[in-house]
């Protein structure tokens, strides 16, 4: 597949979104319960999560079934070693510098987390200050990603495609009900909620990846119908955008479902972004700036949990957590990152395709 316009500049607003969440904008807007929860959802961390793992799905999941229609299967073993060819050269250094800081008492030393962390199951790691650490909490949406990709590629090598629109659709169900069941359960005396993140467990987190990658799959099995339908067609311009914009107007009733919406809205500009590749709304998200942070978008969400901390620090303990000191360094060290160290390696995934 040829590089498809359009889906770094997605990158970049989600990467943005992360920045707004964590560098403490809720805090900056009116004590209004509208404003604080419908408004500052659509910029929050959680939404640009939802339009990462929506695009995550959907590439990926395009990806592997476009391996399987020209060679006739999915070489799994192959898959594995891109996804961690990919993952692995920004993280690396990144947990190298954590450990390091933790142990000269610069940060909390969190040594358990790290590990936790570095298995990719930080979605399941307890609300205590012993294993958790602010400048690793980010790193729990990389553990959704890679338990889902662990499973996801024998799924579509081995089902029936009616079997995975079953199986998908009862994950959802199960999901937003475990999103509203597992918080309230009680463990000794306390609520799961206030012993765990329990929304970053597998189960419900995986919702927008799968809500992605099951438009992936139907655009792929239908791509004549779909094109017909999307191909330059601005009604479906807006329909995505104001399904994406549904924080704005969901009652408050059905807030619990906005990341459900607010996925399928990105699904669905996703898939029209994918059939007019040369409209003008695909040219503006790939301007050279746009794109190319979202190109580092990964190295910057890595390197903003070190740098930043994943929230507004308090009182930060050496100058290079000050802002907005703490943003330009991100940015340098992604920038360096990628283009002296990760380009390199990544060209290795070549060998691999």
């Amino acid at each position: 597949m040829e590089r498809i316009k359009g889906f770094d500049g997605l990158r970049f607003f989600s990467i943005m979104f992360v920045f707004c969440s964590h560098l403490g904008v809720a805090s900056l807007l009116p004590n209004i319960p509208y404003l604080r929860q419908n408004v500052f959802y659509f910029i929050s961390g959680g939404a640009g999560v939802n339009m990462f793992f929506a695009i995550s799905g959907f590439l990926i999941t395009s990806l592997l079934l476009h391996e399987k229609n020209e060679k006739g299967k999915i070489n799994i073993k192959k898959f594995f070693i891109r996804r961690f060819l990919r993952l692995l050269p920004p993280i690396i250094p990144f947990y190298i510098c954590i450990a390091i800081f933790m142990f000269f008492g610069l940060i909390e030393p969190a040594y358990l987390g790290l590990f936790v962390s570095m298995a990719y199951l930080y979605n399941f790691i307890p609300k205590d200050n012993r294993v958790f650490s602010a400048e690793l909490s980010h790193t729990w949406s990389l553990g959704v990603e890679e338990q889902f990709y662990f499973t996801w590629p024998f799924i579509l090598s081995y089902l029936k495609k009616s079997s995975i629109y079953i199986l998908v659709v009862v994950v959802i169900i199960v999901s937003f009900a475990a999103l509203q069941i597992l918080p309230e359960l009680y463990i000794h005396e306390r609520q799961l909620k206030n012993l765990f993140f329990v929304d970053r467990w597998i189960i419900p987190a995986i919702t927008p990846i799968l809500i992605g990658s099951i438009i992936a799959l139907y655009n792929h099995t239908n791509i004549d119908v779909v094109k017909k339908q999307f191909k330059n067609n601005g009604v479906w311009l807006l329909v995505s955008l104001g399904v994406l914009f549904v924080p704005f107007y969901i009652p408050d009733g059905l807030f619990d479902s906005v990341r459900i919406f607010h996925s399928i809205g990105a699904s669905l500009l996703l898939l029209w972004i994918f059939h007019n590749q040369s409209s003008g709304f695909v040219k503006v998200l790939d301007t050279k700036v746009i794109s190319y942070v979202g190109k580092i978008s990964y190295g910057l969400y890595i390197w903003q949990g070190f740098f930043i901390g994943n929230s507004p620090k308090e009182d930060p303990s050496i100058w290079i957590f000050v802002f907005p000191l703490n943003i330009i360094l991100t940015f340098v060290v992604a920038i360096l990152s990628y283009e002296f160290y990760e380009k390199r390696i990544l060209k290795w995934k070549q060998k691999f395709k």
